[in-house]
Formats: C-alpha cells, structure tokens, sequence
C-alpha cells in the first residue's frame, strides 16, 4: 500500500511539475482583451485614472508582475509567468487541505494535479489576467480556514486566515463571496474559552485586524490616486458604471433569467471552467462520480470530525454566495468569472472519490470486485488527470499561436491604404494598445455615430458586428446601410467575448 501511495505521489508531481513548464513555455503572448491591456499598461505606469489597471487596482497581482517584468522585460509574459508561480504555490495549500480532509497522506497531491491540470484553470494560469492568481490566493484561503478551525482559541492562526482574505480581495476583489468563510472563525473566537468583556476584546481585536489587513492594500490605491475624495469619486463612477452600463450584470444586460441561468450553469460553468470544452472529461468525470456512488453503498462509512463536516457545510455555502453573484452581478459573456466555483467542485469531488476508495478497502463485503474497486478508483482519477493534460497541453498551444480575432481585425484594417474611420466597441482598447495607425473610436450612441460618420465624406467608415448590435438594442436598424468587407474567427475558449468579429462598411 506505501509503495503504491509513492507512485501516486509521483505521478501527481510529475504532472505538477509539466503543467508548470508547459505554461512558463507557452505563455501567452497577446493582450486579447480590455482587461487584459489594463493590466499589461500598468506594468509601465500604474495609473487608476488611465485605466492602468482599472478600478480596483489589484494591487498584490501588479505588483508580483512588476517585479518579474524586472528581468524578463515583457509585461504581457511577465504577468502570464506571475500566475504560473502563483498557481503552482496554490499546490501547497491544495495538498494540505486534501489531507486534512481525507487523511490520505501522500495520495493528497493527486488534488493539486487534478486542479492544476484542469484545462480552462490551466489556461488562466498563462494569460495576464488576474484570475489565476487570484483562484491560488483563494486556495490559501481556504486552507487558513480549515487550519484555524482546528484552534478556534489561536489568534495567530485567526490572524493567518485574515491576512490571507487581504491578499485575496487585493488580487481580486470579485472573490468577495467567499469572505462568507470567516463567519465559522468568529464563531469559534466567540464560542472559545473567554468570557464577559474578554470575549467582545476578542472579536474587537478580530474585527481591527482584518480592517487593517484590507487597508494594507487600499491605502495604496489612495496614495497612487493622491488624494482620498479623487479615489472616493473614481471609485464610485466604476462601480456605477459597472453595474448600470457596461459589467454585464443583469440590470447593464437584460436577459431573461432562465437563458442567464442556462448560460452561466450551462455554458460557463460546465461548459467551459469546468470541463474546457472537452465532452471526454465531462464523460470520463461522470464515470468517475457515478463508480464512487456505487462504491459508496459497500464502503465503511469515514470518520470525519465535526469541523470537516462544518467546513463542507460553509465551502458549499459560499460557492453558492459566489454563484449568485457571478448570476446577478458579472458580465455573464466571459466564463472565466464563474471559475472560483470550480475550486470547491473539484476539491468536493476528490474527497468524495478518496474518501469511498479508501472506505472500501476496509470493507466487510469479501467480492473480488469490492477487493479491486479502489484500484479503479484510483485508476479512473489518474485517467482523468491525464486525459486535462494532453488536452490542456493542446490548448495551450493553440491559445499561444493563434492569432486572437481582434488582432486579425488589426491586420486586415492596417492593410487598406485610404483614409478610414472604424467604430469599435471593446476592441478599441486592443487597438489602442496595438498602436493602430488608423482612425478608430469606441462608440456609444447612434446619433454621436451619424455625426462623426457625415463629418467627412471622402473617408470609409467602418464598423464591427458589436457596433451594429449595439444600434440595434437602441431601436436602429442599419442593416441596409452596411455591407461585410471580411470576417475574422479565433477559439470561443479563449475569447469568449470576440472570438467571432465581423467587419462592415458603412454605405451612405
């Protein structure tokens, strides 16, 4: 049993340590999208006001790519290197986590290989976005809760869990939900051993130190924005704005409610985060599921303390916080929003294959099949491991050499020689960081467009589908004035927003 435990141990660091180098090795080399830009420019000048990062800054991610741009010189794969080592630090609290929840030992790095090699995580894990280091924080966090729930009377591991949740909302602030998980450690502090005022100095000194934790990283944002009334001001225009006009939330784009539900579960969800688009692992992850149920029904049942069944209850709790917020409050075009889900789906799914696995070897039922039925446990995990990786190997060359659409759309516009002017939504932002030496401008309104198409007769105008969409959710039909000049195409995985963008000519 050792012996097999140390082959499972080395397979899962063989696969850590590949996914790590594939990722380091096809880091991706394009600015795909506005964020993406924002983050890549604040490697240059820090600047909230130029959208350098956009509000809320995420100080703690430019920061770690600010310091790895020092030698490699590159912002984009700074960042994309910046969250490679960020995800493979998240092996740590992984491997811990699995272990106290499972008490297999070395077999608990299986679940950093599962998480890691997880094709769509695998893919953030080598973009400039946020998102990855954002998700290895979130599993640091969730590891400090587990492992103050053990000493519900221990500040230092309370005060651990609080830092932690800092360093979370200063990566990404939209993991907010899953703050949901310090309401157990004030629990326990109140519940714990003091009494009378002792306790309230407790939750007091609890209370201060998680404020403080979350200043550490605002009172930088105050300082590079200069003064506290201007962050007050920008800070309140993004956030208005994001919920009323741009952030794809359910008031700035109304949608009936099932067709969101359908999309964010369906589609984001499972679709994407979860399963990266591969009906293979989606297959391969229900056989796996469905053989653990069986298995359940003969295995003896596992000894879990009272703090693993409640640390499930509260996971599972603010995983549904979470979801609810990616439904109402998140642009529901881009998958890559609902990926904090996926961490407690994977890990609920590992314990739950190693708990009736090892449940099963300690079985009364004598059948040669229970006898071999945690070796296919086992084997269906492995399976599956290697099955993300070849395909998350696939994706990430693809993502790494295929031209995104936008850039297409770049190449195609740069090659007319007379003068034009192209309307633009988001795409502006990529173009702009392309240094596009051609007129183009993001447009809002289709009388602004009139009047800036009309200003000069002799130039093209031009305008991409999301322009013409956009006429039309304002009641303007234009389809008879418009004719496509060409259409560009890349991966929905990898730009879910402008994955397919079609350029027109407007016809006067």
């Amino acid at each position: 049993m050792r012996r097999n435990a140390i082959w499972l141990a080395l397979f899962a660091a063989a696969v850590i340590a590949g996914v790590t180098c594939l990722s380091i090795v096809y880091a991706s080399p394009f600015a795909r999208t506005w964020d993406e830009v924002d983050f890549t420019l604040a490697l240059h000048r820090y600047d909230l006001l130029a959208m350098q990062p956009h509000f809320p800054g995420y100080p703690y991610f430019i920061l770690g790519g600010w310091i790895i741009n020092q030698w490699l010189n590159n912002p984009i794969i700074a960042l994309s290197v910046f969250n490679t080592l960020a995800a493979l630090s998240s092996a740590v609290p992984m491997f811990l986590l699995a272990n106290r929840l499972t008490d297999s030992g070395m077999k608990s790095l299986l679940l950093p290989a599962l998480v890691l090699s997880s094709p769509y995580i695998w893919l953030m894990s080598s973009r400039p976005m946020s998102e990855c280091a954002g998700m290895a924080l979130l599993w640091w966090f969730l590891w400090s809760i587990r492992f103050a729930m053990d000493r519900p009377g221990s500040m230092l591991r309370h005060g651990l869990a609080l830092l932690m949740f800092g360093f979370l909302m200063g990566t990404r602030l939209s993991f907010f939900p899953y703050g949901l998980a310090l309401v157990p450690l004030w629990y326990g502090i109140w519940q714990y051993g003091a009494r009378g005022w002792q306790r309230w100095l407790r939750m007091g000194c609890s209370a201060l130190a998680a404020l403080l934790f979350q200043l550490l990283w605002i009172a930088g944002l105050v300082l590079s924005e200069g003064t506290l009334a201007g962050f007050w001001k920008l800070s309140l225009a993004f956030v208005e704005g994001h919920f009323s006009e741009w952030g794809g939330g359910i008031i700035s784009t109304p949608m009936p409610l099932g067709e969101r539900i359908y999309q964010l579960i369906g589609y984001n969800l499972l679709g994407s985060a979860l399963l990266g688009g591969s009906i293979l692992i989606g297959l391969w992850l229900v056989i796996m599921v469905a053989a653990a149920v069986i298995g359940r029904r003969f295995a003896l049942p596992s000894v879990q303390g009272n703090e693993n069944h409640r640390y499930i209850f509260w996971l599972v709790g603010c995983a549904v916080l979470y979801t609810l917020w990616a439904l109402f409050g998140q642009n529901i075009e881009k998958p890559r929003h609902i990926v904090p889900v996926v961490a407690p789906m994977l890990l609920l799914i590992f314990v739950f294959i190693i708990r009736t696995a090892e449940g099963l070897k300690t079985s009364t039922h004598g059948t040669r099949l229970l006898r071999i039925a945690p070796t296919i446990l086992y084997a269906l995990l492995i399976s599956l491991i290697s099955i993300q990786v070849v395909y998350g190997a696939q994706l990430q060359k693809r993502q790494a050499l295929e031209e995104p659409a936008v850039y297409q759309l770049h190449d195609y516009v740069s090659s007319l020689q007379e003068p034009l002017l192209l309307f633009t939504w988001e795409e502006t932002r990529v173009l702009q960081y392309l240094q596009a030496d051609y007129d183009h401008q993001r447009i809002y309104t289709y009388g602004y467009f009139q009047a800036l198409a009309g200003s000069n007769p002799e130039r093209r105008v031009l305008l991409t589908d999301h322009v013409v969409h956009g006429f039309e959710q304002q009641g303007k039909s234009v389809k008879e004035h418009v004719k496509q000049l060409a259409e560009f195409k890349s991966d929905a995985l990898f730009d879910p927003a402008y994955a397919h963008v079609i350029l027109y000519e407007w016809v006067r």
